[in-house]
């Protein structure tokens, strides 16, 4: 790594200063995907372990990311899309929200990677760089015997992780007293690296440019490069684009390119069978008729550094700040894997 002094880190540390590992939702990989996002709506994560229809044996982790490519990428979603709209009711017909989990596990080209508890801090990091992948598996982590097993609560605490927390095996009776099978996420490894900031010197102060993902072809002097939405697109143009561009998140632009908010692939996580139609609506319709918040998003400005990009992000617990020029349009974005990339 750049940063020598994370070089002596593992796994387990991350695991440890994340503290004792809490019961995390999960879904049977016979639960529908309209289950699974409703579950994650509720408690605002991202990602669900997958337990088989027994409830024992684990199967997978399965991520609204993957539920978004899954469901864009379905037959028929059009055609419920332009009834609703038409109707203003269901068709009644089954859509692709009631399809089940298994059938998005099976779809996706990679598993969830598990990695160990005893793995360098520099392998995991590079281990999310490399597979675009928000979590990781842990293996070999035994929680405190003490260690209390209790629900998150629903409401998102300022300074606390975005869906974090173990899957453990120990949450059934039978496997009491077993090693946990936790999981680590990006949010996870770069709220440990900021709790080390004090070791890591001029590092830190490089600037947001040089840490941002540009597009191939972008330009400050031609903000429009950038993969973006305009107010007047569809929520399913948008969510196609994500599907598309392998991104989580995309800046939404009025008429003169200048930032409004994000429409991000979690936006999916309020959908149901009933209000499909609203896919076929503006990204601003779309959000509204979800009660979806359409805030400003976090951005940053050229003269920021990295220290300060991170400290945003942990602070407004984001996932990702735009980099904008001096008319507020977006030119790039800047997202936990870049943070991490960084490092490396």
């Amino acid at each position: 790594m750049k940063a020598a002094a994370l070089e002596k880190y593992t796994v387990r540390d991350v695991l440890e200063y994340r503290g004792s590992p809490q019961l995390h939702h999960s879904v049977s990989d016979n639960s529908t995907i309209e289950t699974a996002l409703s579950l994650m709506h509720v408690h605002d994560i991202v990602s669900l372990p997958v337990f088989s229809s027994g409830g024992y044996t684990f199967v997978d982790i399965v991520s609204v990311y993957d539920l978004r490519d899954y469901i864009i990428k379905s037959k028929g979603l059009e055609t419920e899309v332009e009834f609703q709209l038409l109707s203003g009711r269901s068709s009644g017909n089954p859509t692709v929200l009631q399809d089940t989990v298994a059938q998005v596990v099976q779809s996706r080209k990679h598993a969830s990677q598990e990695v160990s508890a005893q793995m360098p801090l520099a392998q995991l990091a590079q281990l999310f760089a490399t597979y675009h992948q928000h979590r990781v598996l842990v293996t070999g982590y035994d929680a405190p015997r003490d260690a209390t097993l209790q629900v998150p609560d629903c409401g998102r605490k300022r300074g606390a992780s975005i869906d974090s927390g173990c899957s453990s095996a120990s949450v059934h009776s039978d496997y009491a007293g077993q090693a946990a099978v936790c999981g680590l996420t990006q949010y996870d490894l770069v709220r440990f690296i900021q709790h080390h900031n004090h070791e890591l010197g001029t590092i830190l102060d490089a600037p947001v440019l040089s840490v941002a993902k540009m597009h191939a072809s972008l330009r400050p002097a031609a903000p429009n490069h950038l993969p973006h939405v305009t107010v007047r697109d569809s929520a399913l143009h948008a969510l196609r684009l994500l599907c598309d561009t392998h991104t989580s998140a995309l800046p939404v632009v009025d008429v003169d390119g200048r930032l409004i908010t994000e429409i991000a692939g979690t936006s999916l996580r309020a959908l149901c069978t009933g209000n499909i139609g609203l896919l076929g609506k503006p990204v601003l319709a779309y959000m509204f008729g979800l009660r979806l918040p359409v805030d400003s998003p976090y951005i940053v400005h050229e003269n920021f550094t990295l220290s300060q990009v991170m400290a945003g992000l942990l602070r407004m617990n984001c996932r990702r700040a735009w980099l904008v020029d001096r008319e507020e349009r977006p030119i790039a974005v800047i997202s936990l894997t870049d943070v991490l990339n960084h490092f490396l």
